[in-house]
């Protein structure tokens, strides 16, 4: 993790050949996997983008690095980026 700022880059690289992050580099090659914003309150802001037909990978929360709660949002209603939601 490299802190830019109030920004933080995580860099990964996968441990295992059949971890998802090395099925990726394999499919699609190395660079960015995803971004991550942090909200105040994921539910709220989950349930605002459902409603605003946004589609969701999680449609609740997920225990996520260092015990935030996560969730994604689909790529394919994003401009094919996955975007993460964290909540500290």
């Amino acid at each position: 993790m490299i802190s830019v700022g109030e920004n933080k880059i995580e860099l990964l690289e996968p441990t295992d050949s059949s971890s998802v992050i090395a099925r990726y580099i394999e499919k699609k090659g190395e660079g960015m996997h995803h971004l991550a914003l942090e909200v105040s309150n994921i539910e709220d802001t989950l349930k605002a983008l459902k409603e605003k037909g946004v589609p969701l990978i999680d449609s609740e929360p997920r225990t996520g690095v260092r015990g935030t709660r996560v969730a994604f949002l689909d790529p394919k209603g994003t401009q094919r980026v996955l975007i993460e939601l964290g909540e500290r």
